[in-house]
């Protein structure tokens, strides 16, 4: 191994430098991890060197002595401060004071002891002085306070992760939330301390704390390692604060003031504009958003018994406005929440410490809404008041423990509650509407209500073992029992739609000449579970000084249950392997190749037992209007026509989901390269491919199994026939296995197990391909300047974005309408939503002095691909979807096929002033996002048609539903967010 040479002085600041700088940092670890090796200078091993650290903050300290090899490690150390002082007999001292370790990071330090005569030199090796990991394959980027204190970056987990190369923001249907390495915002991952705090029912996000809470995040976009699972996408993992000796005490002000933020432009489309189109004004009216938050912390920490006990808590006050408006109606948004959050350290021994966190994140966003002119720019009656309820209770408690010198232990308890309720503030009433929702007609805030509670249980177990000084073996438990609570049903029972109306009576309110009316009923309510178990096994493999090797097996079981606590849902064995390799090609630590593979396992979303798993009702009826009552309720005349999506039935757990399921999976290669190309300057290269294996969807088998059945027994499927469709959970274009009575009791047919081969069903199997090479190049803070940069090439595509659809802004994690028919899934195959060809991100930071400083954030993406979606001009089953066919103009128009929104670009800037007022440090700082107020289009209308009647055909079902041009295809439906100022104050005691 190559060696430095310093003065001993020079050495013990490297020490210094390389603990400060450490090794990214693993993703489930919330310590540090030292380890390396003593030698004379010689180069020889030197046992029974005696090593101590004290961690200055806490006074925990702890020694090891090296072994016959001189290897020594310090596995499990809290982060912090710490003094390292290494002693044998007849060799001089090794002493530093002020080293830091910091969270999760793996450090090799390699020290070059001399003999008492020889004091005027000693040696440091390996990686002390380089800042790159060369025992890591993984792919990650580690963002500390100290980083988000030099660069803007608004407050949000998603915006951390997308200062990582490879990410780009989703759709803003799914709200604020990234998108890794193509796939979609539904399947990254994200922890808190360890505890898994992810959306179980569709993997939109996650719980969120104060920033103030938070010590630093860890970005994963590819290569995790076997302890980890359940994402095809990112992980985003946060480590908190933890007390000290010292009492620390603090308080800070945010301020997102809405006089100070910009608007997004509006779309207004005149009547003379529109009569070449709908016949009717059309309004997006973005101006009319108020969008502002004041954001307050107080916070402390300290000990409560010193060297033994430690706490951090924290108070949160935050008051946020959101109001906007539509063509019909305002609406009115505030909360005023109160957040509590706190962690505690207990120090039993220097070998054995209990941490526990805590929070609620509890908010309730209370809403109005009214009706609203947009021509006279005029706001009406109330039509309501509702509540947006979000957040809930959240703790975990951990031990870490040095049993002996070669083995250690962590378990984790948690529970992770939250809840996605909307509710009406006061007593439901019957929603009413007139032509298609042009009107309202009875005052309620939701027209479909729902309370939504969800609680997650996690169990987590991880010893680490010895063995060698070459391996060391790493295994652990990971289990989740997750359960979710949902009542879903139509404010007041039910809703109805009237058809044909004069609509010169909605302005006063009456409902004139209706001659068509939809009673509209859905109801499901039901409490499921859903159990996710895995173990793995690793082995770190020091294959010689240079080359380290991580081989890994991960096995998932996915179990989900139903309505009636029957399990439907039964994935056992999958199989994960995890291979990474890291070269130090110079045995320097300034530069490695490294290349990784893994195969990745995705749960099955809670929402396919709540949506499939339920007694779901929802049934529409079309009437002849006889009478209208003066509440508005219509009096019924003969039956026109009924729809059943869903006949409340608990189908048997045989009959809804194929036999034979696999899971969804992604396998993904990586090859890498980065180097030192001066002591502050480093480069990179990396490639990255990942293959989507399978996906789980819903599909709709009556027509193919109608087929089957007919060929193979000679007999129909009655069911198949009864005016609904057959859906059942399976992999798409796989054969599907089912146990049904397709004829029911008095039919021919047998309740049996059926095998419907894939050809019969007409899918094509799910595909999900991308392709990237992310170069970056980054310069160390000197106390003067940084800078960081990447630029990504990228590809995504396939015919199925992943766990949520971006297309049509649907959440229903695994239960897209992307497999629900056949014709569906024409022309399916393309660039997928999250395809950003080229993206560049750059920032960096600048101090003009010792207390002022400045620092830029810029980002640049190409666009989004652009889709028509229409009316389907041959599948008669396709057709009654409506506009979800990849068609324009009558035609089959491939995914992707309409070209792409316009590249955008955004630069945010940030001034920092530090000064101390006695002995408190008061900061000030403004933040500028968006400062030159781009607006470019980030979605546009994709729907290429409007429905125009039905059409009488000589095959399927009888009736295609015909869509005529929507004049409002390809206009803007969402652009970047606006110019916004947020200022601040800071003081720490």
């Amino acid at each position: 191994m190559k060696n430095s040479i310093f003065k001993v002085s020079v050495a013990a600041s490297a020490v210094a430098l390389t603990l400060g700088s450490a090794a990214p940092a693993l993703a489930d670890e919330s310590k540090g991890f030292l380890l390396g090796s003593a030698e004379n200078q010689a180069g020889d091993a030197i046992n029974d060197v005696q090593i101590t650290i004290t961690n200055l903050e806490t006074g925990l300290t702890r020694t090891v002595t090296t072994n016959e090899n001189g290897n020594y490690r310090f596995p499990l150390l809290p982060p912090g401060q710490y003094s390292l002082k290494a002693t044998k007999s007849g060799y001089g001292v090794l002493e530093e004071e002020m080293l830091r370790v910091q969270v999760g990071g793996r450090t090799n330090i390699d020290l070059t002891l001399v003999t008492q005569e020889q004091m005027e030199t000693i040696q440091v090796t390996g990686s002390a002085i380089s800042s790159i990991d060369t025992t890591s394959s993984e792919s990650e980027l580690v963002i500390g306070q100290d980083f988000l204190s030099k660069v803007p970056v608004p407050r949000d987990l998603s915006s951390v992760a997308l200062l990582a190369p490879g990410t780009t923001r989703g759709d803003s249907a799914f709200g604020n939330l990234a998108s890794f390495g193509g796939a979609s915002v539904g399947e990254n991952v994200y922890y808190v301390n360890g505890l898994n705090v992810t959306n179980f029912r569709n993997g939109l996000g996650g719980s969120e704390l104060p920033f103030e809470m938070y010590e630093t995040f860890e970005v994963k976009t590819g290569g995790y390692s076997a302890e980890y699972g359940r994402s095809t996408g990112g992980v985003i993992n946060a480590t908190t604060k933890s007390g000290s000796n010292e009492f620390k005490a603090g308080a800070s002000a945010y301020f997102e003031p809405s006089s100070l933020r910009s608007d997004k432009p509006d779309v207004i489309l005149t009547d003379e504009e529109q009569l070449a189109r709908n016949g009717s004004p059309y309004y997006q009216l973005n101006s009319k958003d108020e969008i502002g938050e004041n954001n307050y912390n107080v916070w402390a920490s300290g000990a409560l018994v010193e060297d033994k006990l430690f706490f951090f808590g924290l108070v949160n006050f935050k008051d946020r406005v959101s109001d906007f408006a539509t063509a019909g109606q305002s609406y009115e948004r505030d909360a005023s929440d109160v957040l509590f959050a706190g962690k505690l350290d207990w120090y039993i021994t220097q070998n054995h410490i209990i941490e526990f966190t805590g929070w609620d994140n509890s908010s309730e966003l209370e809403s109005s809404k009214y009706a609203y002119n947009a021509e006279q720019d005029a706001q009406g009656e109330l039509y309501g008041d509702y509540v947006l309820d979000r957040g809930g209770k959240s703790y975990a408690a951990q031990y870490t423990g040095i049993l002996t010198d070669d083995l250690t232990l962590s378990v984790l308890y948690g529970v992770n509650e939250a809840t996605y309720t909307n509710r009406n503030a006061s007593s439901d009433t019957v929603a009413i509407y007139a032509d298609g929702y042009s009107g309202q007609f009875t005052n309620f805030g939701l027209a479909t209500p729902s309370v939504q509670e969800d609680k997650r249980t996690a169990y987590r177990v991880d010893i680490d073992w010895y063995v060698h000084p070459d391996h060391t073996i790493r295994a652990g438990i990971d289990y989740e029992d997750m359960e979710a609570y949902e009542k879903t049903e139509r404010a007041g029972g039910v809703a109805y739609t009237y058809y044909g109306c004069d609509s010169s009576g909605f302005s006063d309110g009456d409902l004139v000449g209706c001659t068509l009316v939809d009673e509209n009923i859905y109801s499901n309510e039901g409490s499921f579970e859903t159990k996710s178990n895995a173990f793995y096994v690793q082995d770190t493999w020091y294959v010689t000084n240079d080359v380290v090797a991580r081989i890994g097996l991960r096995n998932e079981t996915f179990e989900n249950y139903n309505k009636a606590g029957e399990k439907f849902v039964d994935v056992s064995d999958q199989w994960a392997p995890r291979v990474g390799l890291s070269w130090d090609i110079n045995g320097n630590g300034e530069s490695k190749l490294f290349a990784n593979y893994g195969r990745y396992f995705l749960p099955v979303a809670t929402n396919t037992n709540v949506r499939l798993a339920g007694d779901e009702y929802y049934v529409v009826s079309t009437y002849e209007v006889a009478d209208i009552n003066d509440d508005n309720t219509p009096v019924f005349g003969d039956l026109d026509g009924r729809s059943v999506y869903a006949d409340g039935t608990l189908k048997g757990t045989g009959e809804t989901v194929n036999a034979d399921l696999d899971p969804m999976y992604q396998d993904e290669y990586i090859l890498g390269y980065e180097t030192m190309v001066s002591e502050n300057w480093s480069v990179g290269v990396k490639g990255t491919y990942r293959e989507l294996g399978s996906s789980l969807e819903d599909v709709a088998i009556d027509a193919g199994f109608n087929e089957y059945l007919q060929d193979e027994f000679g007999s129909a499927c009655t069911m198949c026939a009864s005016g609904f469709h057959y859906y059942v959970l399976t992999n798409p274009g796989n054969d599907v296995t089912i146990t049904t009575d397709p004829d029911g009791e008095s039919g021919p047919l047998e309740n049996q197990q059926y095998t419907i081969p894939g050809s019969y069903l007409g899918y094509p199997e799910s595909e999900r391909k991308y392709a990237a090479v992310d170069v970056t190049v980054k310069r160390q803070f000197d106390d003067k300047w940084m800078f960081d940069g990447s630029y990504t090439w990228s590809h995504s595509w396939g015919n199925n974005e992943g766990f949520v659809r971006s297309d049509n802004g649907q959440d229903d994690a695994g239960l897209t309408t992307n497999f629900d028919q056949p014709g569906l899934t024409d022309g399916s195959y393309g660039n997928l939503p999250n395809d950003r060809r080229h993206m560049v991100k750059l920032r960096g930071s600048y101090a003009l002095t010792d207390a002022f400083s400045l620092g830029a954030n810029f980002s640049w993406e190409s666009g989004r691909p652009v889709n028509a979606f229409g009316y389907h001009p041959t599948d008669t089953y396709a057709s009654l979807y409506g506009a979800e066919s990849f068609v324009k103009d009558g035609e089959i128009a491939p995914r992707g096929s309409q070209g792409r929104t316009d590249s955008q670009w955004r630069l945010d800037l940030t001034a920092r002033y530090n000064m101390m007022i006695g002995d408190t440090d008061v900061t000030f700082r403004a933040d500028v996002f968006n400062v030159f107020n781009n607006d470019t289009a980030t979605e546009v209308n994709e729907v290429s048609e409007r429905f125009a009647g039905y059409e009488a055909v000589d095959y399927g079902y009888g009736l295609i539903a015909r869509g005529q041009e929507n004049e409002l295809y390809g206009l803007p439906t969402n652009f970047q967010t606006p110019r916004y100022v947020r200022l601040s104050a800071e003081v720490k005691f």
